[in-house]
């Protein structure tokens, strides 16, 4: 019986007709009981006459407030703080409009039925407004404590004794579902270590992950400090610490992200590896780029990959006149179309979808729209695949960067900036050959005669979360229960974030007069299997025991290490500190133009053996790893070197 009622009450919600009469009730006895109290409790001493002439009086003013402000509209079992304002605002305005017109009757004879006692009035405002709010109350706390099940108890620690700390710890302990108990907060100010804070010890860091954590069992610790207040270095120690004690570390969103400007427990969320990974934040010049970017039109191809789209965020935030968003995807185009008329609708834009490759295609659009920035971040990236189809590297990524910067040149374009990748510095695979030809293409055109386009070029490393690295899959494989696979135990890999790269990639694109190579400061290089296992961690699992970690084998073209691109004997410093200049040869145009054109022409005439070896012969450190290919490295080579570069050698010569 109690289960069938448990379940009706759950299901059904008292409507709010219903709520409205209970309300007017309650304010009619409330009403009667402060006439009882005037007059002490003795019925003789009242007039009935008068008592009911000035009931029928009060109730139309209180049932034209409830109306009003509606305070009858709001859940019962979830009254929130803004739902016991409007009772008190409601019973205020009822109360005053009372007092005000007794005290109108009471000038003129004529008006004295009107008159009630200001004690009635103001007996009968504090009764009905107790009776009221405490009824919802008793109401939402019992519901809770008797309708809703509980979780067992979750030991926690909150990281931050500050003001949102102590919002945290109300919020927790306000929810019964989410099942917290927090046993103590940690904090780095010494000045609080020891003392309490709303009768919960506070700790330092040592303190708690020393003793505290173990002895209470504690799951999780809460960073309850807004977001900008924490450096991402101490974010990672404090990351690191909870992976060897096997504790989750979660936060709370950012203050602007709360919901209706208040915090609920379900927005609390784990820690991401993202968070793990990310740096210091950067510092850009903006008004150089508020500069460069005010009132152009810009082309960004590759517009709806996970760095093109970026970029177009970013560059929404300025004052250009026209985005073109240039890619072949058709349904991320899509999506990223409705997110910008969202984000940004007095920003101009327009979607074109078409092919790198479709010279007619490009060449309308430069004709029609006539650009004056062209960003170029359609390629494919996959190594692996590009391993597998080399005729697809050379088509896209090549082809397409050369009719991109020809037509660039053309229509007298103001800046190109490509988008290039770390594995273009003594590439291994066709992937980063293929990025290596585009970049030593664009500087040789950069310093042809009558050229005005500035070609930029920018390197960095596996952008974090972009549709090639490797996060997405971990955390496809850990949601299906594993194993994660890992190519090797040795493999390392340098990352930074989507945004931080994108921000990089304008930085240096208002950097140089043309011609450069523009590389970025990756930071330290990460363990892939560590990467892996604190992958597992944040999620709430333990490596090897919950979720197994596979070793697969290096894929084709893989290489265990990136080459540190932030090298200071191949690269020059700008006024930057992440953003280096790459020390590269330099390559006559006619040769260069030359020998790329007679590879895009050999596309459809010979075989992708063939093909990959004109690709290194065009790159002599292009040395294969893990490949098909590799057999090519010990032969001569299929066509014409580059004056540009050194006769090739076993030892493997750094162009960057």
């Amino acid at each position: 019986m109690l289960h069938l009622l448990q379940k009706f009450l759950i299901r059904h919600i008292v409507p709010r007709g219903m709520v409205l009469a209970m309300d007017l009730f309650v304010t009619g006895i409330s009403f009667i009981l402060a006439y009882l109290l005037r007059f002490n409790l003795e019925p003789a001493q009242i007039d009935l006459h008068r008592a009911t002439s000035h009931f029928l009086i009060a109730l139309p003013v209180y049932i034209s407030v409830f109306l009003f402000y509606g305070s009858f509209s709001g859940i019962i079992r979830h009254t929130t703080i803004q739902d016991t304002v409007k009772l008190v605002m409601a019973m205020s305005t009822g109360a005053m409009s009372l007092l005000l017109l007794s005290l109108t009757a009471r000038t003129s004879p004529r008006t004295e039925f009107l008159v009630i006692p200001y004690s009635v009035i103001l007996i009968h405002f504090f009764a009905t407004t107790v009776l009221l709010v405490g009824s919802r109350l008793l109401i939402k706390e019992t519901y809770q404590y008797c309708f809703i099940p509980t979780r067992p108890l979750k030991s926690v620690m909150l990281f931050g004794a500050g003001e949102l700390g102590l919002i945290t710890l109300k919020v927790l302990e306000g929810d019964r579902i989410s099942g917290y108990k927090v046993v103590g907060f940690i904090d780095d100010k010494r000045s609080l270590n020891g003392k309490r804070l709303n009768d919960i010890p506070i700790y330092s860091t040592r303190q708690a992950f020393q003793r505290v954590i173990k002895a209470e069992r504690v799951q999780e610790v809460i960073i309850s400090i807004n977001q900008p207040n924490i450096s991402p270095t101490r974010k990672k120690e404090l990351l690191e610490m909870c992976l060897e004690n096997n504790v989750q570390l979660k936060q709370i969103p950012a203050v602007k992200e709360w919901m209706n400007g208040q915090l609920n427990s379900k927005q609390i969320r784990n820690v991401m590896i993202a968070d793990l990974l990310s740096r210091e934040t950067i510092h850009l010049e903006t008004e150089k780029i508020k500069e460069g970017l005010k009132d152009s039109i810009i082309l960004i191809t590759g517009a709806a990959g996970s760095i093109g789209s970026e970029i177009v965020r970013q560059l929404m935030t300025f004052d250009i006149r026209h985005a073109i968003l240039y890619d072949q995807a058709e349904t991320p185009l899509y999506n990223l179309q409705n997110e910008l008329k969202t984000k940004f609708p007095k920003i101009s834009f327009e979607l074109i979808i078409g092919d790198v490759r479709d010279p007619f295609r490009l060449y309308k659009v430069f004709e029609k729209y006539q650009p004056d920035i062209v960003f170029n971040a359609a390629a494919y990236k996959h190594v692996p695949l590009m391993e597998a189809h080399p005729y697809e590297a050379i088509r896209v990524n090549i082809g397409g960067a050369l009719l991109l910067a020809d037509l660039s040149v053309q229509f007298k374009v103001k800046k190109f900036v490509m988008l290039s990748t770390d594995k273009a510095v003594n590439p291994t695979n066709v992937m980063g050959a293929s990025k290596r030809i585009c970049e030593i293409y664009v500087q040789a055109l950069s310093q042809k005669e009558g050229v005005t386009t500035q070609f930029i070029t920018t390197r960095f490393g596996n952008v974090l979360g972009s549709n090639g690295s490797v996060v997405p899959l971990f955390q496809k494989q850990i949601e299906d229960g594993g194993p994660v696979t890992v190519t090797h135990p040795d493999i390392t890999r340098f990352f930074m974030t989507i945004p931080e790269a994108c921000q990089l990639v304008l930085e240096a694109g208002f950097m140089g007069r043309g011609g450069e190579i523009y590389v970025f400061d990756m930071g330290e290089p990460v363990k892939i299997y560590d990467l892996a296992k604190k992958m597992i961690s944040l999620s709430g699992f333990i490596p090897e025991e919950d979720i197994a970690i596979k070793f697969t084998g290096l894929r084709p073209g893989e290489k265990l290490y990136e080459e540190l691109l932030a090298n200071k004997e191949t690269t020059l410093p700008t006024h930057h500190p992440k953003i280096m200049i790459a020390e590269v040869r330099k390559y006559q145009y006619d040769e260069v133009n030359q020998s790329i054109r007679q590879l895009l022409a050999s596309v459809q005439l010979e075989d992708e053996e063939k093909l990959v070896s004109r690709m290194k012969a065009l790159v002599p450190e292009f040395i294969s790893q893990n490949s098909r290919f590799t057999k090519f490295d010990e032969q001569q080579p299929a066509a014409p070197r580059l004056n540009g570069s050194k006769k090739r050698t076993k030892k493997r010569i750094s162009i960057s």
